[in-house]
């Protein structure tokens, strides 16, 4: 293999766990963009806050941490609803 196809292979790799995670912290925007090729929003995905109402956020998050993301989710709907 060619180092261009192993960077391919590592790259590919690293964004099908990362559009797992996204899905499952329920950032269904963020993992449909990133599936349209602006794959860098797959790690982003993988990375942020859940949405309050996703399974990830229901298993991982204490009250604190479900309140910081309840807050951005609702900051982050005002946004864009206005």
């Amino acid at each position: 293999m060619h180092d261009a196809e192993l960077i391919g292979l590592g790259l590919l790799a690293s964004l099908v766990p990362a559009a797992f995670v996204t899905a499952l912290k329920g950032r269904w925007t963020i993992l449909l963009a990133g599936l349209c090729l602006i794959f860098p929003l797959l790690w982003y995905g993988a990375f942020a806050l859940a949405a309050p109402s996703s399974w990830w956020a229901r298993r991982f998050y204490g009250a604190a941490k479900l309140e910081r993301a309840t807050v951005f989710h609702d900051r982050w709907a005002r946004r864009f609803a206005e």
